[in-house]
């Protein structure tokens, strides 16, 4: 997908961020604790093609205890959607700029997909809770 248009579906997608609706998921969900700026978080991965952020409310709902940030792939669109619990202080429009050529706010933010998220993402194993 070229950058524009990559651009302009995460933001679409994070313009989405306070969407609230009942959601159920039935994929595959990763996670493990990961070191980021000296310090632990609970990290979950998972792949998605529509309402990431509806995806996001249900593993923050389901899984709020181990889960601090959810990295959101969409693999057709080369794109990762970053949210956090409300109890997380990672920065992470300042994690995506350090991640890959994004940004966003401290609770939401949005990047291009690159081989630094893809080795991060090989880190984390199943969730099962």
């Amino acid at each position: 997908m070229p950058g524009r248009e990559a651009i302009n579906l995460i933001k679409r997608y994070l313009d989405e961020y306070n969407l609230l609706e009942e959601y159920t998921f039935t994929g595959d969900i990763f996670h493990d604790k990961i070191k980021l700026g000296g310090k632990d978080y609970g990290v979950a991965g998972v792949f998605f093609d529509e309402n990431p952020n509806l995806l996001a409310n249900h593993i923050f709902k389901k899984y709020g205890l181990v889960v601090d940030i959810v990295l959101l792939i969409n693999l057709k669109n080369e794109i990762v959607i970053l949210r956090k619990n409300k109890e997380c202080d990672m920065d992470l429009g300042k994690l995506a700029k350090q991640l890959s050529s994004g940004g966003g706010k401290d609770t939401v933010a949005g990047c291009l997909l690159n081989d630094k998220i893809l080795n991060l993402t090989k880190l984390l194993k199943p969730l099962t809770c």
